[in-house]
C-alpha cells in the first residue's frame, strides 16, 4: 500500500470555471452568510475552503485523465459545495457531515439549485480502521465513534474514485491514514490546505 503525490500546478488557478460553478458558489456563499448571521448557536469549527479553486482543480483532474471512475465523496462536507461542484462535473456525488444543521442546509441548497448531490448526516470515519488510536491526541474536530454512515449511503470508501476534504492543520495524516486503509487502488484524495492550495495523492 503506497500513496503517490501528484503535484497540482499553480496554473490550475487560470482554468476557466465549469459551467454553472459560479452560480453554485455564489448561491452557497449567500446561504452560508445567512446561516452564520442567524440567531443559532455558531458552529466554531465550520470554515469554508476556496470553492473556485476546488472547481478548477476538478477540471484539471479531468483534463489530466487521473480519475479511475465517476464516484465522488466529500468528507466533512459542511454546506456540501464540493459535492455539488463534483455533480456539476458529471460525477455521482455525495457528502458526509456530522453536524445536523449543516446537513439540512446543504441539502436545501442542493435542492434549490436542482443539483443531484446529497449530503448524509454522520461521521466519515468508518468502523474498525486499524491505527486510528495513534492519532487520538491530535484529532479534535473529527468524530471517530459515530456509527458507520456508509451503510446508509450504499457505498464503501473503496467505491469512491475521488474524495475531497478540508482537514484542520495537523489532521492531514489522519485523513490520509483512513484513505490509505480503506480506498481502492487508483483512488484519489484531494485536500485543501489553505494558503498552500490543493494537495492531491493517489493510492497505488
Amino acid at each position: 500500500m503506497m500513496l503517490q503525490q501528484i503535484e497540482v500546478p499553480d496554473s490550475v488557478k487560470s482554468i476557466d470555471y465549469h459551467d454553472g460553478a459560479e452560480r453554485v458558489v455564489d448561491f452557497a456563499n449567500e446561504a452560508i452568510e445567512a446561516f452564520m448571521l442567524s440567531d443559532d448557536i455558531p458552529i466554531e469549527n465550520f470554515v469554508t475552503c476556496d470553492f473556485h479553486l476546488l472547481d478548477q482543480s476538478l477540471t484539471w483532474i479531468e483534463q489530466q485523465h487521473l480519475l479511475a471512475g465517476n464516484r465522488f465523496c466529500e468528507w466533512g462536507a459542511g454546506f456540501g459545495v464540493g459535492a455539488m461542484l463534483a455533480a456539476l462535473h458529471g460525477m455521482e456525488s455525495v457528502g458526509i457531515e456530522i453536524e445536523p444543521r449543516l446537513v439540512k442546509q446543504a441539502n436545501h441548497v442542493a435542492d434549490s439549485l436542482a443539483i443531484s448531490a446529497h449530503v448524509y448526516g454522520g461521521s466519515f470515519v468508518p468502523r474498525d480502521v486499524e491505527g486510528l488510536e495513534d492519532f487520538a491526541g491530535e484529532i479534535k474536530n473529527v468524530d471517530t465513534d459515530e456509527g458507520d454512515i456508509y451503510d446508509e449511503i450504499g457505498f464503501d470508501i473503496a467505491d469512491f474514485d475521488l474524495i475531497f476534504a478540508f482537514p484542520w492543520p495537523g489532521e492531514h495524516e489522519f485523513f490520509e491514514h483512513i484513505f490509505a486503509a480503506c480506498a481502492s487502488t487508483g483512488a484519489l484524495l484531494l485536500t485543501y490546505r489553505g494558503r498552500e492550495g490543493m494537495n492531491l495523492i493517489r493510492k497505488c
